[in-house]
Protein backbone atom coordinates (compact mmCIF):
# COMPACT_ATOMS: atom_id res chain seq x y z
CA UNK A 1 0.00 0.00 0.00
CA UNK A 2 2.95 2.71 1.18
CA UNK A 3 4.86 1.81 -2.42
CA UNK A 4 1.55 2.22 -4.43
CA UNK A 5 0.42 5.72 -2.81
CA UNK A 6 4.61 6.82 -3.41
CA UNK A 7 4.22 6.21 -6.96
CA UNK A 8 1.28 7.99 -7.08
CA UNK A 9 2.37 11.15 -5.53
CA UNK A 10 5.12 10.58 -7.84
CA UNK A 11 2.93 10.53 -10.67
CA UNK A 12 1.01 13.85 -9.69
CA UNK A 13 4.40 15.86 -8.57
CA UNK A 14 5.87 14.80 -11.92
CA UNK A 15 2.32 16.45 -13.70
CA UNK A 16 2.55 19.55 -11.33
CA UNK A 17 5.94 19.79 -12.70
CA UNK A 18 4.84 19.52 -16.53
CA UNK A 19 2.19 22.21 -15.87
CA UNK A 20 4.43 24.23 -14.51
CA UNK A 21 7.04 23.87 -17.93
CA UNK A 22 8.02 27.16 -19.55
CA UNK A 23 6.63 28.01 -22.67
CA UNK A 24 7.81 26.32 -25.73
CA UNK A 25 9.54 23.86 -23.48
CA UNK A 26 8.18 20.49 -23.24
CA UNK A 27 8.88 18.08 -20.78
CA UNK A 28 7.37 14.64 -21.44
CA UNK A 29 5.24 13.26 -18.63
CA UNK A 30 6.31 10.17 -16.89
CA UNK A 31 4.61 7.31 -17.24
CA UNK A 32 2.41 6.01 -14.39
CA UNK A 33 2.99 3.14 -11.97
CA UNK A 34 1.55 -0.07 -13.49
CA UNK A 35 -2.18 -0.48 -11.81
CA UNK A 36 -1.82 -4.64 -12.54
CA UNK A 37 0.91 -5.10 -9.77
CA UNK A 38 -0.42 -8.04 -7.14
CA UNK A 39 -2.25 -6.52 -4.01
CA UNK A 40 -4.65 -7.53 -1.40
CA UNK A 41 -8.22 -8.16 -2.37
CA UNK A 42 -10.26 -5.49 -1.75
CA UNK A 43 -14.01 -6.22 0.18
CA UNK A 44 -16.75 -6.54 -1.76
CA UNK A 45 -19.02 -3.54 -2.26
CA UNK A 46 -22.50 -2.80 -3.23
CA UNK A 47 -24.05 0.81 -4.05
CA UNK A 48 -27.61 1.41 -3.28
CA UNK A 49 -29.07 3.31 -6.01
CA UNK A 50 -31.65 5.58 -4.37
CA UNK A 51 -28.32 7.09 -2.12
CA UNK A 52 -26.82 6.90 -5.22
CA UNK A 53 -29.20 8.82 -7.11
CA UNK A 54 -29.63 11.51 -4.46
CA UNK A 55 -25.69 11.83 -4.45
CA UNK A 56 -25.38 12.39 -8.04
CA UNK A 57 -28.35 14.65 -8.69
CA UNK A 58 -28.09 16.83 -5.72
CA UNK A 59 -24.75 16.69 -3.32
CA UNK A 60 -22.24 16.29 -6.55
CA UNK A 61 -23.87 18.70 -8.29
CA UNK A 62 -23.97 20.93 -5.11
CA UNK A 63 -20.20 20.24 -4.60
CA UNK A 64 -19.44 21.61 -8.41
CA UNK A 65 -21.27 24.96 -8.12
CA UNK A 66 -19.31 25.85 -5.14
CA UNK A 67 -16.33 24.84 -6.46
CA UNK A 68 -14.30 28.21 -7.14
CA UNK A 69 -11.27 26.57 -8.40
CA UNK A 70 -12.56 25.10 -11.05
CA UNK A 71 -14.74 28.52 -12.29
CA UNK A 72 -11.37 30.06 -12.27
CA UNK A 73 -9.54 27.06 -14.33
CA UNK A 74 -13.05 27.98 -17.16
CA UNK A 75 -12.23 31.83 -17.11
CA UNK A 76 -8.76 30.87 -17.89
CA UNK A 77 -9.11 28.74 -20.64
CA UNK A 78 -7.21 25.66 -18.61
CA UNK A 79 -9.62 23.12 -17.59
CA UNK A 80 -8.73 19.90 -15.48
CA UNK A 81 -7.00 17.69 -18.09
CA UNK A 82 -6.71 13.76 -17.55
CA UNK A 83 -4.15 12.67 -15.50
CA UNK A 84 -3.48 8.97 -17.14
CA UNK A 85 -2.19 9.78 -20.91
CA UNK A 86 1.16 9.59 -22.46
CA UNK A 87 2.98 12.50 -24.24
CA UNK A 88 1.29 12.07 -27.02
CA UNK A 89 -2.31 12.02 -25.24
CA UNK A 90 -3.21 8.39 -25.73
CA UNK A 91 -4.09 6.52 -22.83
CA UNK A 92 -1.86 3.66 -21.79
CA UNK A 93 -2.84 0.10 -21.33
CA UNK A 94 -4.09 -0.58 -17.90
CA UNK A 95 -6.57 -2.34 -15.96
CA UNK A 96 -9.23 -0.54 -17.29
CA UNK A 97 -8.50 0.07 -21.16
CA UNK A 98 -6.21 -2.10 -23.65
CA UNK A 99 -5.70 0.16 -26.58
CA UNK A 100 -7.03 -2.10 -29.70
CA UNK A 101 -8.80 -0.89 -32.50
CA UNK A 102 -7.53 2.91 -32.58
CA UNK A 103 -4.27 1.62 -32.38
CA UNK A 104 -3.80 -1.48 -34.93
CA UNK A 105 -7.24 -2.06 -36.73
CA UNK A 106 -8.67 -5.37 -35.80
CA UNK A 107 -9.57 -8.02 -38.30
CA UNK A 108 -13.39 -8.38 -39.31
CA UNK A 109 -12.46 -12.10 -37.65
CA UNK A 110 -11.55 -10.60 -34.49
CA UNK A 111 -14.58 -7.67 -34.37
CA UNK A 112 -16.38 -10.64 -34.54
CA UNK A 113 -15.02 -12.61 -31.63
CA UNK A 114 -14.72 -9.82 -29.22
CA UNK A 115 -13.87 -10.59 -25.59
CA UNK A 116 -15.49 -14.55 -26.57
CA UNK A 117 -13.20 -17.20 -25.75
CA UNK A 118 -16.04 -20.09 -27.26
CA UNK A 119 -17.13 -21.20 -24.26
CA UNK A 120 -21.24 -20.80 -24.45
CA UNK A 121 -22.88 -22.99 -22.67
CA UNK A 122 -24.46 -26.07 -24.53
CA UNK A 123 -28.09 -25.74 -25.35
CA UNK A 124 -28.07 -29.35 -25.43
CA UNK A 125 -26.76 -30.32 -21.99
CA UNK A 126 -28.66 -29.54 -19.03
CA UNK A 127 -28.83 -26.34 -17.38
CA UNK A 128 -29.12 -25.33 -13.84
CA UNK A 129 -30.53 -22.55 -12.26
CA UNK A 130 -29.20 -21.46 -9.14
CA UNK A 131 -30.52 -17.95 -9.01
CA UNK A 132 -33.10 -16.38 -10.50
CA UNK A 133 -34.94 -12.67 -11.05
CA UNK A 134 -38.69 -12.44 -11.39
CA UNK A 135 -39.41 -8.80 -10.01
CA UNK A 136 -38.79 -5.94 -12.50
CA UNK A 137 -38.74 -5.12 -16.09
CA UNK A 138 -36.46 -8.04 -16.95
CA UNK A 139 -37.06 -11.16 -15.15
CA UNK A 140 -34.45 -13.75 -15.70
CA UNK A 141 -31.96 -16.24 -14.20
CA UNK A 142 -28.64 -17.32 -13.76
CA UNK A 143 -27.17 -20.78 -14.92
CA UNK A 144 -24.54 -23.01 -14.31
CA UNK A 145 -24.01 -25.40 -17.63
CA UNK A 146 -22.73 -29.34 -17.46
CA UNK A 147 -19.16 -27.85 -17.54
CA UNK A 148 -19.45 -26.05 -14.33
CA UNK A 149 -19.66 -22.75 -16.04
CA UNK A 150 -22.26 -19.70 -15.09
CA UNK A 151 -24.54 -17.81 -17.20
CA UNK A 152 -26.75 -14.73 -16.79
CA UNK A 153 -29.47 -15.59 -19.03
CA UNK A 154 -31.48 -12.47 -20.96
CA UNK A 155 -33.72 -12.40 -22.48
CA UNK A 156 -36.34 -10.20 -24.96
CA UNK A 157 -38.97 -8.13 -24.18
CA UNK A 158 -42.44 -9.77 -25.80
CA UNK A 159 -43.34 -8.10 -28.91
CA UNK A 160 -40.01 -7.65 -29.65
CA UNK A 161 -37.44 -10.25 -30.74
CA UNK A 162 -34.22 -9.76 -31.08
CA UNK A 163 -34.08 -6.18 -29.58
CA UNK A 164 -32.54 -6.32 -26.77
CA UNK A 165 -30.36 -9.46 -27.22
CA UNK A 166 -29.33 -8.10 -30.65
CA UNK A 167 -28.31 -4.67 -29.12
CA UNK A 168 -26.07 -6.51 -26.18
CA UNK A 169 -24.30 -8.13 -28.82
CA UNK A 170 -23.87 -5.31 -31.32
CA UNK A 171 -22.41 -3.13 -28.40
CA UNK A 172 -20.64 -5.66 -26.16
CA UNK A 173 -18.15 -6.15 -29.67
CA UNK A 174 -17.93 -2.38 -30.21
CA UNK A 175 -17.01 -1.44 -26.64
CA UNK A 176 -14.57 -4.47 -26.75
CA UNK A 177 -12.74 -3.49 -29.68
CA UNK A 178 -12.50 0.28 -28.38
CA UNK A 179 -10.46 -1.20 -25.66
CA UNK A 180 -12.69 -1.50 -22.52
CA UNK A 181 -13.44 -4.66 -20.53
CA UNK A 182 -16.26 -6.44 -21.10
CA UNK A 183 -17.84 -9.86 -20.29
CA UNK A 184 -18.62 -13.05 -22.97
CA UNK A 185 -22.17 -12.51 -24.39
CA UNK A 186 -23.68 -14.90 -26.37
CA UNK A 187 -26.60 -15.13 -28.21
CA UNK A 188 -28.21 -18.91 -27.79
CA UNK A 189 -31.29 -20.76 -28.78
CA UNK A 190 -32.56 -23.19 -26.13
CA UNK A 191 -35.59 -25.52 -25.51
CA UNK A 192 -37.46 -24.90 -21.62
CA UNK A 193 -36.92 -28.43 -21.17
CA UNK A 194 -33.33 -28.82 -20.83
CA UNK A 195 -33.59 -26.11 -17.43
CA UNK A 196 -33.39 -27.93 -14.17
CA UNK A 197 -34.55 -26.11 -11.22
CA UNK A 198 -31.95 -25.99 -8.58
CA UNK A 199 -32.54 -26.75 -4.85
CA UNK A 200 -33.23 -23.73 -3.07
CA UNK A 201 -33.31 -21.04 -5.42
CA UNK A 202 -33.77 -18.03 -3.25
CA UNK A 203 -35.72 -14.68 -5.18
CA UNK A 204 -38.12 -12.18 -4.67
CA UNK A 205 -41.13 -12.54 -6.15
CA UNK A 206 -43.70 -9.57 -7.95
CA UNK A 207 -45.33 -8.98 -4.97
CA UNK A 208 -41.86 -8.62 -3.38
CA UNK A 209 -42.34 -11.92 -1.06
CA UNK A 210 -38.43 -13.39 -0.59
CA UNK A 211 -39.03 -17.42 -0.91
CA UNK A 212 -37.73 -20.01 -2.36
CA UNK A 213 -38.50 -21.13 -6.05
CA UNK A 214 -40.68 -23.70 -7.52
CA UNK A 215 -41.34 -24.99 -11.09
CA UNK A 216 -44.81 -22.33 -11.63
CA UNK A 217 -42.90 -19.55 -10.71
CA UNK A 218 -40.08 -20.70 -13.51
CA UNK A 219 -42.85 -21.29 -16.20
CA UNK A 220 -44.22 -17.93 -15.10
CA UNK A 221 -41.01 -16.35 -16.34
CA UNK A 222 -40.93 -18.75 -19.63
CA UNK A 223 -44.12 -18.15 -20.77
CA UNK A 224 -43.51 -14.18 -21.34
CA UNK A 225 -40.69 -14.97 -23.80
CA UNK A 226 -40.40 -15.55 -27.44
CA UNK A 227 -41.08 -18.87 -28.88
CA UNK A 228 -40.18 -19.99 -32.78
CA UNK A 229 -42.33 -22.29 -33.91
CA UNK A 230 -39.64 -24.88 -32.90
CA UNK A 231 -40.59 -23.82 -29.18
CA UNK A 232 -36.61 -22.34 -28.88
CA UNK A 233 -36.34 -19.32 -27.17
CA UNK A 234 -33.66 -16.99 -27.96
CA UNK A 235 -31.63 -15.10 -25.35
CA UNK A 236 -27.93 -14.21 -24.15
CA UNK A 237 -26.04 -16.07 -22.31
CA UNK A 238 -23.77 -13.89 -20.29
CA UNK A 239 -20.90 -15.75 -18.72
CA UNK A 240 -19.88 -14.63 -14.99
CA UNK A 241 -16.89 -12.71 -14.24
CA UNK A 242 -15.34 -14.52 -11.43
CA UNK A 243 -13.87 -12.26 -8.84
CA UNK A 244 -16.48 -10.24 -8.56
CA UNK A 245 -16.15 -7.19 -5.62
CA UNK A 246 -18.79 -4.78 -6.95
CA UNK A 247 -19.08 -1.94 -8.64
CA UNK A 248 -16.76 0.91 -9.54
CA UNK A 249 -17.90 4.46 -9.23
CA UNK A 250 -17.06 7.12 -11.70
CA UNK A 251 -16.10 9.51 -9.06
CA UNK A 252 -12.48 9.40 -6.84
CA UNK A 253 -10.83 6.13 -6.27
CA UNK A 254 -11.77 2.75 -4.21
CA UNK A 255 -9.76 3.60 -1.05
CA UNK A 256 -8.82 -0.49 -0.40
CA UNK A 257 -7.33 -0.99 -3.92
CA UNK A 258 -3.90 0.14 -3.30
CA UNK A 259 -3.18 0.35 -7.08
CA UNK A 260 -6.16 2.75 -7.83
CA UNK A 261 -4.43 6.45 -7.17
CA UNK A 262 -6.22 8.47 -10.02
CA UNK A 263 -9.53 9.84 -9.44
CA UNK A 264 -11.51 8.04 -11.84
CA UNK A 265 -13.59 11.38 -12.89
CA UNK A 266 -9.47 12.10 -14.39
CA UNK A 267 -8.78 9.45 -16.44
CA UNK A 268 -9.27 9.58 -19.76
CA UNK A 269 -10.74 6.24 -21.08
CA UNK A 270 -13.99 7.06 -18.26
CA UNK A 271 -14.11 10.73 -19.73
CA UNK A 272 -13.82 9.98 -23.42
CA UNK A 273 -16.63 6.66 -23.19
CA UNK A 274 -19.35 10.08 -22.83
CA UNK A 275 -18.15 10.21 -27.05
CA UNK A 276 -17.90 6.61 -27.38
CA UNK A 277 -21.68 6.15 -25.33
CA UNK A 278 -23.33 8.79 -27.15
CA UNK A 279 -22.70 7.07 -30.29
CA UNK A 280 -24.15 4.08 -29.04
CA UNK A 281 -26.70 5.07 -27.00
CA UNK A 282 -25.66 3.85 -24.08
CA UNK A 283 -27.92 6.20 -22.13
CA UNK A 284 -27.94 4.05 -18.79
CA UNK A 285 -23.74 5.03 -17.61
CA UNK A 286 -24.17 4.26 -14.14
CA UNK A 287 -22.12 2.67 -11.63
CA UNK A 288 -24.34 -0.54 -11.42
CA UNK A 289 -23.43 -1.18 -14.91
CA UNK A 290 -20.05 -1.66 -14.04
CA UNK A 291 -17.93 -4.44 -12.54
CA UNK A 292 -14.96 -4.92 -10.44
CA UNK A 293 -13.06 -8.70 -10.56
CA UNK A 294 -10.37 -9.47 -8.66
CA UNK A 295 -8.61 -11.60 -11.25
CA UNK A 296 -5.91 -14.83 -10.18
CA UNK A 297 -2.95 -12.61 -11.10
CA UNK A 298 -4.05 -10.59 -7.96
CA UNK A 299 -5.26 -6.61 -9.21
CA UNK A 300 -8.58 -5.80 -9.87
CA UNK A 301 -9.81 -5.34 -13.19
CA UNK A 302 -12.67 -2.89 -14.42
CA UNK A 303 -15.91 -4.12 -16.51
CA UNK A 304 -18.34 -2.32 -18.55
CA UNK A 305 -21.11 -4.33 -18.16
CA UNK A 306 -25.13 -4.49 -19.43
CA UNK A 307 -25.38 -3.30 -22.98
CA UNK A 308 -29.20 -4.27 -23.74
CA UNK A 309 -30.14 -0.50 -23.15
CA UNK A 310 -28.02 0.49 -25.82
CA UNK A 311 -28.71 1.67 -29.50
CA UNK A 312 -32.61 1.19 -29.79
CA UNK A 313 -33.37 -0.90 -27.06
CA UNK A 314 -34.15 -0.18 -23.64
CA UNK A 315 -33.73 -3.92 -22.16
CA UNK A 316 -37.81 -3.81 -21.30
CA UNK A 317 -39.12 -2.01 -24.44
CA UNK A 318 -38.16 -0.21 -27.47
CA UNK A 319 -35.94 2.77 -26.32
CA UNK A 320 -37.83 6.17 -25.57
CA UNK A 321 -37.45 8.72 -28.31
CA UNK A 322 -36.91 11.27 -25.47
CA UNK A 323 -33.51 8.99 -24.35
CA UNK A 324 -30.82 11.08 -24.93
CA UNK A 325 -32.34 14.30 -25.13
CA UNK A 326 -33.99 14.70 -21.64
CA UNK A 327 -32.99 13.77 -18.43
CA UNK A 328 -35.46 12.04 -15.81
CA UNK A 329 -36.21 15.67 -14.83
CA UNK A 330 -35.13 18.36 -17.03
CA UNK A 331 -35.47 21.80 -16.17
CA UNK A 332 -34.97 23.50 -19.26
CA UNK A 333 -37.55 21.41 -21.75
CA UNK A 334 -40.30 21.37 -18.41
CA UNK A 335 -39.78 25.78 -18.63
CA UNK A 336 -40.39 25.76 -22.39
CA UNK A 337 -43.95 23.39 -21.99
CA UNK A 338 -45.28 25.48 -18.89
CA UNK A 339 -43.84 28.95 -20.70
CA UNK A 340 -45.99 28.20 -23.95
CA UNK A 341 -49.00 26.78 -22.20
CA UNK A 342 -47.93 23.14 -23.85
CA UNK A 343 -47.45 24.56 -27.47
CA UNK A 344 -44.15 23.52 -27.55
CA UNK A 345 -43.58 20.40 -29.18
CA UNK A 346 -40.26 18.43 -27.95
CA UNK A 347 -38.25 17.58 -31.37
CA UNK A 348 -38.45 14.20 -30.05
CA UNK A 349 -42.19 14.30 -30.29
CA UNK A 350 -42.59 14.75 -34.00
CA UNK A 351 -41.90 11.94 -35.23
CA UNK A 352 -40.63 8.96 -32.87
CA UNK A 353 -41.28 6.48 -35.52
CA UNK A 354 -40.26 2.66 -35.15
CA UNK A 355 -39.21 1.29 -38.12
CA UNK A 356 -38.07 -2.43 -37.22
CA UNK A 357 -39.51 -4.44 -33.87
CA UNK A 358 -35.77 -5.55 -33.08
CA UNK A 359 -34.36 -2.32 -33.93
CA UNK A 360 -36.28 0.00 -31.84
CA UNK A 361 -36.14 3.06 -31.68
CA UNK A 362 -32.96 4.69 -32.96
CA UNK A 363 -32.43 7.69 -35.12
CA UNK A 364 -29.45 9.61 -36.50
CA UNK A 365 -31.69 12.43 -38.12
CA UNK A 366 -31.26 14.84 -34.66
CA UNK A 367 -28.54 13.49 -33.22
CA UNK A 368 -26.19 15.95 -31.35
CA UNK A 369 -23.15 13.97 -30.11
CA UNK A 370 -22.24 17.23 -27.91
CA UNK A 371 -25.94 17.91 -26.47
CA UNK A 372 -25.92 13.76 -25.78
CA UNK A 373 -27.99 13.59 -21.94
CA UNK A 374 -27.59 10.84 -19.73
CA UNK A 375 -29.84 9.65 -17.51
CA UNK A 376 -27.85 10.20 -14.50
CA UNK A 377 -25.04 12.94 -14.35
CA UNK A 378 -21.83 11.61 -15.03
CA UNK A 379 -18.90 12.97 -12.77
CA UNK A 380 -16.42 11.60 -15.38
CA UNK A 381 -18.58 13.11 -18.41
CA UNK A 382 -18.86 16.23 -16.61
CA UNK A 383 -14.97 16.84 -16.11
CA UNK A 384 -14.54 15.70 -19.80
CA UNK A 385 -12.11 18.61 -22.01
CA UNK A 386 -12.17 18.63 -25.69
CA UNK A 387 -9.05 16.96 -25.39
CA UNK A 388 -11.25 13.92 -23.85
CA UNK A 389 -13.77 14.51 -26.70
CA UNK A 390 -11.26 14.40 -29.29
CA UNK A 391 -9.51 11.18 -27.97
CA UNK A 392 -13.11 9.40 -27.65
CA UNK A 393 -14.12 10.39 -31.44
CA UNK A 394 -10.78 8.94 -32.36
CA UNK A 395 -12.28 5.64 -30.84
CA UNK A 396 -15.69 5.89 -32.98
CA UNK A 397 -14.01 7.07 -35.84
CA UNK A 398 -11.68 3.76 -36.31
CA UNK A 399 -14.51 2.12 -36.67
CA UNK A 400 -14.65 1.25 -40.45
CA UNK A 401 -18.62 0.90 -42.38
CA UNK A 402 -17.10 -3.49 -42.66
CA UNK A 403 -16.23 -3.53 -38.96
CA UNK A 404 -19.28 -1.89 -37.96
CA UNK A 405 -21.17 -4.38 -40.49
CA UNK A 406 -19.56 -7.42 -38.53
CA UNK A 407 -20.37 -6.11 -35.28
CA UNK A 408 -23.64 -6.05 -36.46
CA UNK A 409 -23.94 -9.39 -38.11
CA UNK A 410 -23.28 -10.58 -34.63
CA UNK A 411 -26.26 -9.46 -33.43
CA UNK A 412 -28.15 -12.39 -35.49
CA UNK A 413 -31.01 -10.46 -36.95
CA UNK A 414 -33.36 -13.03 -38.69
CA UNK A 415 -34.51 -9.49 -40.70
CA UNK A 416 -32.35 -8.61 -43.32
CA UNK A 417 -33.45 -4.71 -43.76
CA UNK A 418 -33.54 -4.63 -40.11
CA UNK A 419 -29.64 -5.60 -39.68
CA UNK A 420 -29.22 -2.59 -42.67
CA UNK A 421 -31.00 -0.02 -40.99
CA UNK A 422 -28.89 -0.82 -37.86
CA UNK A 423 -25.67 -0.65 -40.24
CA UNK A 424 -26.16 2.94 -41.78
CA UNK A 425 -27.88 4.32 -38.74
CA UNK A 426 -24.64 3.50 -36.74
CA UNK A 427 -22.77 4.78 -40.11
CA UNK A 428 -24.52 8.35 -39.68
CA UNK A 429 -23.94 8.64 -36.08
CA UNK A 430 -20.92 8.02 -36.30
CA UNK A 431 -20.10 10.63 -38.95
CA UNK A 432 -21.86 13.17 -37.07
CA UNK A 433 -19.65 12.56 -34.48
CA UNK A 434 -16.59 12.82 -36.46
CA UNK A 435 -17.54 15.85 -37.63
CA UNK A 436 -18.24 17.54 -34.58
CA UNK A 437 -15.02 16.56 -32.82
CA UNK A 438 -12.93 17.12 -36.08
CA UNK A 439 -14.00 20.45 -36.59
CA UNK A 440 -13.54 21.39 -33.01
CA UNK A 441 -10.15 19.94 -32.33
CA UNK A 442 -7.97 19.62 -35.46
CA UNK A 443 -7.33 15.98 -36.20
CA UNK A 444 -3.42 15.89 -37.15
CA UNK A 445 -2.50 12.63 -35.61
CA UNK A 446 0.04 9.91 -35.43
CA UNK A 447 3.33 12.23 -36.40
CA UNK A 448 6.65 10.50 -37.24
CA UNK A 449 9.89 11.30 -38.23
CA UNK A 450 10.38 9.41 -41.45
CA UNK A 451 12.84 9.44 -44.24
CA UNK A 452 11.99 10.61 -47.83
CA UNK A 453 13.08 9.02 -50.84
CA UNK A 454 16.24 11.68 -51.18
CA UNK A 455 17.66 10.82 -47.44
CA UNK A 456 16.21 14.10 -45.73
CA UNK A 457 14.61 13.76 -42.72
CA UNK A 458 10.84 14.54 -42.82
CA UNK A 459 7.84 15.25 -40.34
CA UNK A 460 4.79 13.39 -41.32
CA UNK A 461 1.38 13.26 -40.19
CA UNK A 462 -2.02 11.66 -40.85
CA UNK A 463 -5.36 13.94 -41.17
CA UNK A 464 -7.87 11.82 -39.92
CA UNK A 465 -10.80 13.73 -41.34
CA UNK A 466 -9.52 13.13 -44.71
CA UNK A 467 -8.47 9.39 -43.87
CA UNK A 468 -11.62 8.48 -43.04
CA UNK A 469 -13.35 10.47 -45.88
CA UNK A 470 -14.96 13.34 -43.83
CA UNK A 471 -12.73 15.42 -45.71
CA UNK A 472 -11.17 16.43 -49.09
CA UNK A 473 -7.63 15.85 -49.42
CA UNK A 474 -7.40 18.38 -52.04
CA UNK A 475 -9.19 20.79 -50.57
CA UNK A 476 -7.06 20.87 -47.47
CA UNK A 477 -4.35 22.52 -46.78
CA UNK A 478 -1.89 22.96 -43.48
CA UNK A 479 0.43 25.63 -42.12
CA UNK A 480 2.95 25.97 -39.23
CA UNK A 481 5.57 27.72 -37.87
CA UNK A 482 9.29 25.97 -36.51
CA UNK A 483 10.84 27.27 -33.41
CA UNK A 484 13.89 26.32 -32.41
CA UNK A 485 13.84 25.52 -28.43
CA UNK A 486 12.28 29.58 -27.70
CA UNK A 487 13.73 30.92 -30.71
CA UNK A 488 11.85 31.35 -33.72
CA UNK A 489 13.43 29.88 -36.83
CA UNK A 490 10.67 29.78 -39.68
CA UNK A 491 7.86 32.02 -38.77
CA UNK A 492 5.34 30.00 -41.31
CA UNK A 493 5.24 27.76 -44.41
CA UNK A 494 2.06 25.78 -45.78
CA UNK A 495 1.84 22.24 -47.23
CA UNK A 496 -0.87 20.83 -49.26
CA UNK A 497 -1.96 17.54 -49.12
CA UNK A 498 1.96 15.25 -48.92
CA UNK A 499 1.26 16.19 -44.98
CA UNK A 500 5.08 15.93 -44.70
CA UNK A 501 7.48 18.56 -43.86
CA UNK A 502 10.86 18.54 -45.01
CA UNK A 503 13.19 19.68 -41.83
CA UNK A 504 16.49 19.64 -43.96
CA UNK A 505 15.06 22.24 -46.12
CA UNK A 506 15.35 24.58 -43.16
CA UNK A 507 18.43 23.34 -41.87
CA UNK A 508 17.51 21.25 -39.50
CA UNK A 509 19.47 18.10 -39.29
CA UNK A 510 20.79 15.95 -36.33
CA UNK A 511 23.91 17.82 -36.95
CA UNK A 512 22.54 21.08 -36.22
CA UNK A 513 24.64 22.77 -33.27
CA UNK A 514 23.53 23.68 -29.69
CA UNK A 515 19.86 22.54 -30.69
CA UNK A 516 18.21 20.98 -28.02
CA UNK A 517 14.19 20.84 -29.32
CA UNK A 518 12.44 21.57 -32.51
CA UNK A 519 9.01 22.84 -31.55
CA UNK A 520 6.63 22.73 -34.74
CA UNK A 521 3.10 24.24 -34.62
CA UNK A 522 0.33 22.95 -37.28
CA UNK A 523 -2.76 24.14 -38.11
CA UNK A 524 -5.43 23.08 -40.76
CA UNK A 525 -7.85 25.06 -42.91
CA UNK A 526 -10.42 23.37 -45.05
CA UNK A 527 -12.27 24.60 -48.50
CA UNK A 528 -10.31 27.67 -48.88
CA UNK A 529 -12.49 28.99 -45.67
CA UNK A 530 -9.69 31.21 -44.74
CA UNK A 531 -10.27 29.74 -40.82
CA UNK A 532 -7.59 28.09 -39.34
CA UNK A 533 -8.24 25.42 -36.79
CA UNK A 534 -6.94 25.38 -33.23
CA UNK A 535 -3.06 24.36 -32.99
CA UNK A 536 -0.66 21.38 -32.56
CA UNK A 537 2.60 21.59 -31.81
CA UNK A 538 4.76 18.62 -32.10
CA UNK A 539 8.52 18.29 -30.01
CA UNK A 540 11.41 16.76 -31.20
CA UNK A 541 14.74 16.50 -29.31
CA UNK A 542 17.26 14.29 -29.15
CA UNK A 543 17.47 10.80 -27.48
CA UNK A 544 20.39 10.84 -24.89
CA UNK A 545 20.96 6.86 -25.01
CA UNK A 546 21.20 7.43 -29.34
CA UNK A 547 21.61 10.81 -29.98
CA UNK A 548 19.26 10.19 -32.86
CA UNK A 549 16.23 12.85 -33.23
CA UNK A 550 12.97 11.46 -31.29
CA UNK A 551 9.55 12.64 -31.27
CA UNK A 552 9.08 14.23 -27.72
CA UNK A 553 5.32 14.47 -27.90
CA UNK A 554 2.73 16.07 -28.80
CA UNK A 555 0.48 19.42 -27.09
CA UNK A 556 -3.15 20.64 -28.55
CA UNK A 557 -4.54 23.46 -27.71
CA UNK A 558 -7.75 22.49 -25.86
Amino acid sequence: MVKSTRQGLILLVSMLIIGCGGPGKFIAPAPPPDDRQPVPKPEYRSINNPADSVNKFGTEQIKRIFDLSRYFRMIAGKPKQAMNVDAFGEVYDSSWFTNRNVIKRLSLEEIARGPNTGGQPDPNGAWTIFRAKAEGVTPGFSIEDEHGERYLIKFDPLGYPELATGAELVSTKMFYAAGYNVPENYIVYFHPKILRLGKKVKFKDKTGQKRFMNQTDLSAILKCRQKPPDGRIRAVASKYIRGTIGPFKYLDVRKDDANDFIPHQHRRELRGLRVMAAWLNHFDTKANNTFDSYVPEGYVKHYLIDFGSTLGSQGDEPMPPQIGRERIADPTQLIKTIGTLGAYIRPWERNPNIHYPSIGYFESKDFEPQKYKYIFPNPAFQNATNLDGYWGAKLVMSFTDERIRAAVAQGQYSDPEAAEYLIRTIIERRDIVGRYWFSRMPPLDRFELQQLPDGKKALCFADLAVETGLESAFASRYRYEIRQDEKLILKKGEIGAQRCIDLAEFGLTADTPNLTQWEIKLQVERNQSGKWSRWVKVYIGIDQTSGKRVLLGVQRQG
